[in-house]
């Protein structure tokens, strides 16, 4: 044992006030004994010794000397039975393992013939040392490997001869002269000799008890305690997943030895939800962590910690436990390494936290035709995150498969309250209606409040509470529609006109005509100064999308009713935004200029009739008639010639011809002057009067955007005793 100062530690255990039953033959002898073990159980820990323990033994004589001569504490002979208690094997703490059992007082009897042997008390702190650093189990070395022969019954020797001269039963000298006597090879002697007197010397050395209370008990206080084996992973089996590191305890006693066949208790705690599966029926069993997989997953939508704690226990003080037959004085007391009650329990914790990581889902949603259910590439949707209230942050965009199937990946439990989202349907293909079809009313609630529909994500994916299959969406195709605006304005000023009134009506196909009955009336916008319709024109089969709109009432002082024929043919609802310019009456001036000279005024006042004639922008005819009347007060006029006019008004806009009727008596028409650009003169000479030359011409007034005016010039080739104002002068018609 090396030198250095290890930890005082104690000695341990007052042990049980009686030892049970277990049978010793001397020295030399070959022996079995039974154990009565407990029915039904398998013990907290392996050497249980509130059972009866039986002790065998095997003979190792390498060392005996076969000569006559008495064994004495001067000349002993070494001949030695190894025992062990049977039945440690049989349980599953033990490993495998028998404990070893020495002798006491070499001088007396062995015990035999099933002898009891009862608990009296506890060896000094240098027999427990060498219990504890020697050969403690069966078929296994020295503990500490300085004291080991290599060879472990030869190891049993050694323990053995130390803890006699230890225990004052004879000296090493006295131990060397009985071992010279023996048959051993003198390397085997020696070599037994050497580790014998380390292992002696070590015991008596104070430095040496690192580990022993001051008492000489052995503490376990001082021991160490770990779990080995872990793996922060998970794999799946039969419906749970399990820990991939499988938990081992590591409980080392003083010096670092495996010590835990003697844990008294081994206590795995887990959370609710959490299961422990041991791989063995030992104690201290290596185990792994179970997780049902609903409860993984749902742990997964978070991420989850596992903590793992184990609580470990162990009877805290140890030494040389020693027992006698009370039967008899010359039979031999029997010692080994026991734990007592006096000192209590050693309690140790390990602790290892498990990590579920948080799990990432991937979410497929489809397109596809509400009536055949052809699958719909083209759409955009988008998802986003629950607040608490709203679904107000946007979380990204669905990837378009071209398939009529859209991805989104990655998506994480934490990112939304609740594990909510939304699936908005941004964009539909064309021609579809993005206001998909809601497959019920609290699926047509959601779209209302929401904009779209709601699904929630749990740990095996996602799933809706209001729509059996929340991942489809099924739109139909538009239907073409159109709101009609109408914006009556003057065509002259472009000044908005109210006090119209808009007729819509309807195609029929079978009859090949529009419908005489009103669809709709245009009601007036006063803020927008528009005309609107109510609701939306919607093309079907029978109308084939062709309306007309009429203007059947007009503003005031304004002719040529608008009217046009509209095709509703896009799919979806559009806007028709229309104009429909007003025509105010227009107005015709007609002048007529003669000489003053050439006028005889006993003829009685010039005259001069003109009809005008033509079509309005509607197309409907209009005629009318007018004249000129020369009157003596127009000789006050300037110049050497007479002006008269006369104006036809409101005359709806269109293009109209003007004509002088005929030649006024006496006078023929000499020139036509136009006096707007509206209106244009055509005219020739057609003969020569009196030195006079007489035209023939057409006039042609574009009264559309503007009025009109014209002159016409008038000579005087006769001066008859006829009077110029023979007609009745007051006379208008109009068509």
């Amino acid at each position: 044992m090396k030198k250095t100062a290890k930890r005082i530690m104690a000695l341990l255990l007052i042990f049980l006030l009686s030892f049970p039953v277990f049978h010793i033959w001397a020295e030399g002898a070959e022996v079995e004994f039974y154990i009565e073990q407990r029915e039904g159980e398998v013990q907290q820990f392996a050497f249980d010794n509130g059972s009866r323990l039986p002790v065998s033994g095997v003979r190792y004589d390498k060392f005996r000397r076969w000569d006559d001569v008495p064994s004495t504490p001067e000349y002993p002979n070494l001949g030695v039975g190894i025992k062990y208690i049977e039945g440690d094997d049989k349980n599953p703490d033990g490993g495998g393992k028998w404990r070893y059992v020495y002798c006491l007082e070499f001088a007396k009897d062995s015990p035999t013939g099933g002898l009891p042997m009862e608990y009296i008390g506890w060896a000094n702190r240098e027999v427990s040392y060498a219990l504890y650093y020697g050969a403690v189990y069966y078929g296994q070395p020295c503990r500490y490997a300085p004291y080991s022969t290599g060879d472990w019954q030869m190891d049993y020797f050694v323990t053995q001869m130390a803890i006699h001269v230890l225990n004052g039963e004879y000296t090493l000298e006295a131990m060397l002269r009985g071992m010279n006597k023996s048959q051993a090879t003198q390397g085997e002697k020696e070599l037994a000799y050497s580790r014998i007197s380390r292992l002696v010397s070590d015991a008596r050395n104070p430095g040496n008890y690192g580990g022993f209370t001051a008492d000489g008990w052995l503490d376990m206080n001082s021991c160490t305690f770990s779990l080995k084996g872990y793996q922060d992973s998970w794999y799946y089996d039969n419906g749970n997943y399990i820990s991939s590191g499988v938990f081992s305890a590591d409980f080392k006693s003083y010096y670092g030895y495996d010590f835990r066949e003697q844990l008294t208790g081994y206590e795995v705690q887990v959370p609710d939800g959490v299961t422990v599966k041991k791989n063995g029926p030992q104690t201290y069993a290596d185990f792994q962590v179970v997780i049902g997989e609903n409860q993984y997953k749902q742990w997964q939508l978070t991420g989850h910690t596992v903590p793992v704690r184990v609580k470990a226990t162990v009877s805290r003080y140890w030494g040389g436990g020693i027992y006698k037959y009370r039967g008899g004085e010359n039979v031999q007391k029997v010692c080994f390494l026991t734990w007592g009650n006096s000192g209590g329990t050693s309690v140790f914790d390990a602790k290892v936290d498990l990590h579920i990581p948080r799990v990432k889902q991937n979410l497929k949603i489809y397109k596809t035709d509400a009536e055949t259910g052809e699958p719909l590439p083209g759409a955009k949707f988008s998802l986003w995150l629950y607040d608490g209230k709203q679904y107000s942050k946007k979380a990204g965009d669905f990837k378009d498969l071209g398939d009529g199937s859209y991805a989104y990946s990655d998506i994480e439990y934490t990112s939304t309250v609740d594990g909510r989202f939304l699936i908005r349907e941004d964009q539909a293909p064309e021609p579809y209606d993005e206001n998909y079809v809601k497959e019920n009313a609290a699926d047509e609630q959601d779209y209302a409040v929401y904009g779209g529909r709601q699904i929630r994500m749990k740990e095996d994916g996602f799933w809706s509470e209001n729509v059996n299959d929340p991942f489809t969406f099924r739109d139909k195709k538009k239907i073409p529609q159109a709101d009609v605006e109408v914006m009556k304005y003057d065509i002259d000023s472009g000044k908005n006109l109210e006090g119209a009134e808009f007729c819509i009506y309807e195609w029929e196909e079978a009859a090949g005509k529009y419908r005489e009955e009103i669809l709709e009336k245009m009601v007036y916008d006063k803020t927008a100064q528009l005309y609107k319709t109510e609701k939306p024109l919607t093309r079907t089969q029978e109308n084939q999308g062709k309306f007309l709109i009429k203007e059947t009432g007009l503003p005031a002082g304004y002719h040529c009713a608008w009217s046009q024929e509209i095709l509703v043919e896009k799919p979806g609802k559009v806007t028709l935004q229309l104009e429909a310019p007003n025509y105010p009456g227009r107005t015709i001036t007609v002048c007529k200029r003669i000489r003053k000279d050439e006028v005889t005024w006993e003829h009685g006042n010039p005259t001069f009739f003109f009809r005008i004639s033509g079509t309005d922008l509607n197309g409907k005819k209009h005629g009318y008639h007018c004249w000129v009347e020369i009157t003596p007060e127009m000789m006050e006029q300037q110049g050497e010639y007479l002006m008269g006019k006369t104006e036809v008004k409101d005359i709806p806009a269109g293009d109209y011809q003007i004509t002088e009727q005929e030649d006024t008596m006496r006078y023929i028409l000499t020139d036509i002057i136009s006096q707007t650009e509206n209106v244009t003169v055509k005219k020739e000479e057609s003969q020569t009067i009196h030195g006079l030359v007489k035209i023939q011409g057409e006039v042609f007034a574009d009264l559309k955007f503007g009025d009109g005016s014209v002159l016409f010039e008038n000579r005087k080739i006769h001066y008859g005793e006829y009077s110029d104002t023979a007609t009745v002068t007051n006379h208008f018609e109009k068509k």
